[in-house]
């Protein structure tokens, strides 16, 4: 009997020896998903080495707080150290046992089971939902939408949306929508999922809501303590590919202002696609038409959403100048019908465009024919003496004239203020082989700026061909 209580003497000791001196505690053992839990490990010792803790099963440490307490009992001094930890654990767990350094000696607390359960009051004041379809097609918009359910009497300070990453894109339609269904508030919210890779998506949202709540910290001190619900729901998505360009249903059409045009004058068209499904990526489509100048602009696509799919409208403008009579190629466009589920195309007539040229026009006399003409003038009319005129003086007013006008026409090429015709578009198409007269044809198509050298290029050009 002596020797079993011995036995039993030296395993108080070792457990003294093991847990003596420390103690850990909780606030609470069984908590609602969400709530925070405070861990408190007390010490008694002049020099306490506390463990160095930044997580807890996987939940990371949210706070730490310190605090002491000095006391003196019959001439004995005795000091106790606090140290808390904050953590908001997301599952079932046990804290294991920390060491604790006290002045020189390692003791260890003991683990502490946590259970965590769900909050019955958060899922009847919040829901969340998740509406899309189990499959959707590589490459092509598919619709996602989500709403956010909040009774109109709960309160919550934080509300986040965390939506998943992976190979796909998400882009948001539109605003936000907000209405009343029933007791709750409703926030709807739509994306279009495109997928990037031909491999099934585990699509999982989150809601994570936030309510503050008022406590002491470790120094007795009352502050504001978030403590978080989160809402999850999850759909797995089979993707399915169906084709590697254009998927959807769509039309072409190509349209031009005449058919019928003088040489050198601008033929002005339009190509449209439009019809069901996505044409943000298509590129630019180019025309190749030999022996003309063709001048276009970039693409405008202009996207609507309408009973949960996708409509786009492709337009592009151009003008073509041409000497000759010509024809407009067919422009072709392939794409993956989801309605007749194979790959059609389509594409436009071609366009014949005739050329008028012009007839035998009188041709501008030349300087010396003019002068010769103008000699033959005043010798017939010196010799016609039946004519009372002053033909001497009549010559002398019109030198005069041509002074003052050349005079008049330098002074104003010395003004800062250059202006051009308002019809210098259609003045400069019929030169647009000059590679300087086609840069200033583009940026005028473009309404750009002409700097100040291009508009005095313009008008010296201008007096040699005008």
């Amino acid at each position: 009997m002596k020797t079993n209580g011995k036995i039993i003497l030296l395993l108080l000791v070792m457990i003294v020896n093991l847990f003596g001196g420390v103690t850990a505690s909780v606030d609470k053992t069984n908590v609602i998903e969400g709530d925070s839990v405070t861990l408190s490990i007390t010490a008694n010792g002049k020099k306490v080495i506390f463990p160095d803790i930044t997580s807890i099963d996987g939940d990371n440490i949210n706070g730490i707080g310190n605090s002491q307490n000095i006391s003196i009992i019959n001439g004995n001094y005795q000091k106790t150290l606090t140290k808390t930890y904050i953590f908001t654990p997301s599952h079932s767990l046990t804290i294991p046992s920390y060491k604790v350094k006290i002045d020189g000696k390692e003791y260890h607390t003991k683990p502490i089971q946590i259970k965590v359960v769900k909050d019955r009051a958060t899922n009847k004041n919040f829901k969340l939902e998740l509406e899309t379809k189990k499959e959707a097609i590589l490459n092509y918009p598919n619709l996602i939408t989500i709403r956010f359910y909040q009774k109109t009497n709960a309160k919550v300070n934080q509300i986040s949306l965390e939506l998943p990453k992976g190979d796909f894109e998400l882009k948001q339609i539109g605003n936000e929508k907000t209405y009343f269904k029933g007791v709750y508030k409703v926030s709807e919210i739509q994306y279009f999922l495109i997928p990037h890779k031909n491999k099934d998506i585990d699509f999982k949202i989150k809601v994570k809501l936030g309510f503050a709540k008022l406590v002491v910290d470790a120094f007795g001190f009352p502050m504001q303590q978030m403590r978080y619900r989160v809402l999850e729901k999850s759909q797995k998505i089979k993707i399915k590919k169906l084709y590697n360009g254009l998927i959807g249903d769509f039309k072409i059409s190509l349209k031009v202002d005449k058919k019928k045009i003088k040489a050198n004058q601008p033929l002005n068209g339009e190509l449209v696609i439009k019809g069901e499904g996505d044409l943000t990526n298509l590129s630019d489509i180019k025309f190749s038409i030999p022996n003309v100048t063709i001048y276009d602009n970039k693409p405008k696509i202009e996207t609507t959403i309408k009973n949960g799919k996708i409509y786009s409208v492709y337009r592009k403008s151009f003008v073509i100048l041409g000497d000759n009579s010509y024809t407009i190629p067919p422009i072709e466009l392939k794409y993956f019908n989801i309605y007749h589920n194979k790959v059609e195309s389509i594409k436009t007539n071609p366009v014949k465009i005739e050329i008028i040229q012009n007839k035998n026009s009188t041709s501008s006399p030349s300087p010396a024919s003019t002068i010769s003409n103008l000699n033959s003038s005043l010798t017939e009319t010196d010799l016609n003496k039946k004519k009372g005129f002053n033909y001497l003086y009549l010559i002398f007013s019109f030198i005069i004239g041509v002074v003052i006008t050349l005079v008049g026409v330098w002074l104003f090429s010395k003004r800062e203020t250059i202006k051009l015709p308002t019809n210098l578009y259609n003045k400069l198409l019929p030169y647009a082989d000059n590679p300087e007269i086609k840069t200033i044809l583009e940026k005028l198509y473009n309404k750009e700026k002409l700097s100040k050298e291009e508009k005095n290029f313009i008008k010296e050009f201008l007096k040699g061909k005008i």
